[in-house]
């Protein structure tokens, strides 16, 4: 029903019954104004905004009398295109009828709010455009729910990417490389790093993707103890995220991720995604540390600290490999260290460790090995190798000794041997070695088993001799050169 129609209803309802005088001027100018009054109504109601414009854009009417929180007089006669936070799509421009047309209006105060708006153009009798006429209904919560729930779904998606690239490698190491890697290119970064503070001082680089992280790391140093995230910008104009991390077994850690100065700083997407994958490192790092761990144990004695008989085979291994690559180069050639690049190993075997452990406990047996390995430690250089193999066995490795140097280190091994132990019983023998020593020369072929055989035999023959004493291992079979 349209105005004029229900203007006419209202006159009827108003009309004088059969037989009465029609009513005067009054009554019905009540009535145009109760039916007037009636559709302003339902316009306030049914809309948060109502308007006209004229033929060049320009605001001619307003309700209710403070739109989108603006005075009407302030906008009546303006440019309707004004109040638009962006130029398109532009509602006022339009010639035809349209029906909820989404459009962001500016508010007084620097707001903004998301009007569903509905248009009709009007003409005059000849068909000429006068303008338009509208309402809209302030969607501004819709709107902005339906963003949330499209940006956490596209954060969900780029998560669910870069955890499906992380998730592919098996071992700790490549998954912090594929973290790196997936941050690089999901946020455009110019670089991703892990850095640690050690306890001694100092910021060290544990793994790095992209560019060289230096030329921002002055500016974290003062961020380097929090222990939320910090989002800031360099003196150079860089975008820096850093995502602190507590590592199993202490000291600190964080992941970094920075962008290029001239770029768009980390927005609330970008933190969030960037959030999600410090957790997800946490746990990376997390394996990562229990691996080390679990290969420390697998490599090291776990009373002394020393490393095992694996360990130290398998180092000996490659030293020998290298002392023989060295020995084969031309004698010309700088860096050849020639046959005094050999070595000599030392096997030992505590005497008479059985009393001490039987009759003053395994704790004085085990103080005593701790002991033995103390004393090792303190006779070794950087190149030099030592382990305990096992029981009261240990074994030296002195690297580029011959014979005199071998022999020099077991007369001191032996002469510190009965001061291990203190407070001993005046009834138990004092702690000795009993050590076997057998040089390697780099021009043989001699592996490290062979080696370590050789130097076992000669160890148990100083034990059959009498022990408290050494013995070198005869030379090695094996002529040089031989396959």
């Amino acid at each position: 029903m349209g105005p004029g129609q229900d203007m006419a209803e209202d006159a009827r309802a108003h009309a004088a019954p059969a037989g009465e005088a029609p009513p005067g001027p009054t009554a019905w100018q009540a009535a145009l104004l109760e039916s007037r009054q009636r559709w302003r109504d339902f316009a306030v109601l049914a809309a948060d905004l109502a308007f006209e414009t004229d033929a060049e854009g320009r605001l001619t009417f307003l309700s209710p009398d403070s739109p989108l929180g603006w005075p009407a007089e302030a906008l009546l006669g303006r440019r309707g295109r004004d109040l638009l936070t962006a130029p398109e799509p532009d509602p006022f421009a339009l010639r035809h009828p349209v029906r909820d047309l989404r459009v962001w209006l500016r508010r007084p105060g620097g707001g903004s709010a998301c009007l569903s708006l509905s248009l009709a153009p009007l003409h005059d009798p000849t068909g000429v455009f006068l303008g338009l006429r509208g309402c809209g209904r302030d969607i501004t919560d819709d709107a902005l729910a339906a963003e949330a729930q499209a940006a956490a779904l596209r954060r969900a998606e780029a998560l669910q990417g870069m955890v499906r690239r992380v998730r592919r490698p098996v071992l700790a190491p490549q998954m912090l490389e594929a973290t790196l890697e997936a941050l690089e290119s999901a946020l455009g970064c110019a670089g991703a790093a892990i850095l640690d503070w050690p306890p001694g001082g100092g910021c060290a680089v544990l793994h790095r993707r992209g560019q060289d992280p230096a030329a921002v790391l002055p500016a974290i140093e003062p961020h380097a103890g929090l222990a939320g995230p910090a989002f800031l910008a360099t003196p150079g104009g860089e975008s820096v995220a850093l995502l602190p991390q507590a590592p199993r077994g202490g000291g600190r850690q964080a992941l970094l991720a920075w962008r290029a100065a001239g770029l768009r700083s980390f927005d609330e997407d970008d933190r969030h995604l960037l959030l999600a994958m410090a957790d997800l490192l946490s746990v990376v790092l997390g394996n990562q540390a229990m691996l080390e761990r679990l290969e420390r144990l697998a490599l090291t004695d776990p009373l002394t600290g020393l490393s095992n008989r694996r360990a130290f085979l398998e180092a000996l291994e490659r030293r020998l490999r290298r002392h023989a690559l060295d020995a084969a180069q031309p004698p010309a050639q700088p860096g050849r260290r020639g046959a005094e690049a050999g070595g000599a190993l030392v096997f030992l075997d505590l005497d008479n460790f059985k009393p001490i452990n039987d009759c003053l406990g395994h704790e004085a047996g085990d103080a005593a090995l701790v002991a033995v390995a103390d004393l090792l430690r303190g006779m070794i250089r950087p190149a030099d190798l030592v382990a305990r193999f096992g029981g009261d066995e240990f074994a030296l490795w002195l690297d580029g000794a011959d014979a005199a140097a071998g022999a020099q280190r077991a007369a001191a091994l032996l002469t510190a041997a009965p001061g291990l132990v203190k407070d001993l019983r005046v009834d138990l023998p004092l702690l000795s070695f009993s050590i076997g020593c057998a040089v390697w020369q780099p021009d043989g072929a001699e592996a490290p088993e062979a080696l370590l055989a050789r130097a076992d035999a000669a160890m148990y023959e100083a034990k059959r001799t009498g022990r408290g004493r050494w013995m070198l291992a005869p030379p090695d079979p094996m002529p040089p050169g031989a396959p």
